[in-house]
């Protein structure tokens, strides 16, 4: 099966494409960067892509909330609708207020309490009208060994060596993006084979963490790879909410009855990705020296 992906280039892209390599679905490569906006022409489906993965408008609108990128997404969903070919459409659970505890079904109703969350909303309820083959698949905050996720800046943190405070009151279910890339492979797996299962589908992480059980597990790793400091570092518990990390905890049943994709717990992933991280700055140092 030939997939499209529709990302910039980093963490969920690589991801997906290194994972669709290893279940021996071809991917389309678009080349080295993919803009923000269409292209001149508008989005082009090739005559031989069998469904397009569309990252791409998700990443745009949790940098910078603009219409423009709902506009582009649509563009991109009348293309695959013409084309007749199906369409994944990354989002999150920022379409929900949060206010409560439970986890969120798919058939709740959609009440964002921000502004991405209200043109996340907005693009689920564009790509309904444009494309009728389509998976909407919410998703949770994102972590992996590329730069600028919420792991890679808490390291960065560690390494600055000041005490941190983290909120220990809001949960979230962070996810790695292998995690992702396996869920999507696997929805692509079925499709290939018939399944015509469309619609909205949740899928986050099997064990929620506040801000600072997150950074408490991802120190306990780091302090077995880095060098001890001067001083130990201090992680401490704040009852202040951290509105940045809350995100309404989604329940993934939906995803396991229809495609039997059963939840990873995030914690799985902190020490290989860490190790990774660290890997990767050796041999970064190792080329500056020599």
């Amino acid at each position: 099966m030939k997939v499209q992906i529709i990302a910039l280039k980093g963490q969920i892209r690589d991801a997906l494409e290194a994972q669709l390599a290893i279940r021996g679905h071809y991917v389309a490569a678009p080349g080295n960067e993919i803009s923000a906006t269409p292209p001149a022409n508008g989005w082009q489906i090739s005559e031989d892509v069998d469904i397009v993965v569309n990252a791409l408008t998700l990443e745009c609108l949790q940098h910078r909330p603009d219409e423009a990128y709902l506009d582009s997404m649509v563009s991109l969903a009348r293309a695959c609708e013409g084309a007749h070919v199906p369409m994944i459409q990354l989002s999150t659970g920022q379409v929900f207020d949060g206010g409560s505890s439970r986890r969120f079904k798919e058939t709740d109703m959609v009440v964002p309490a921000s502004q991405i969350g209200a043109m996340l909303s907005r693009m689920e309820e564009l790509l309904r009208g444009s494309c009728s083959h389509h998976i909407i698949l919410r998703i949770g905050p994102l972590f992996s060994s590329a730069d600028g996720n919420l792991l890679t800046e808490l390291m960065t943190q560690f390494r600055q060596g000041d005490p941190i405070s983290l909120s220990s009151l809001d949960n979230s279910c962070p996810m790695h993006t292998k995690d992702l890339a396996r869920v999507i492979s696997a929805m692509i797996d079925q499709l290939s084979c018939g399944c015509e299962s469309w619609g909205t589908y949740h899928y986050c992480s099997s064990d929620p963490a506040s801000s600072h059980q997150f950074a408490e597990t991802a120190l306990a790793v780091v302090s077995q790879y880095a060098e001890s400091g001067p001083r130990p570092l201090m992680l401490e518990p704040s009852d202040e909410r951290n509105t940045d990390w809350s995100r309404p905890i989604l329940s993934s049943e939906k995803i396991l009855n229809t495609f039997g994709i059963k939840q990873l717990p995030w914690r799985a992933f902190v020490v290989p990705t860490i190790k990774k991280i660290f890997d990767n700055n050796a041999a970064s140092l190792s080329e500056e020296t020599s």
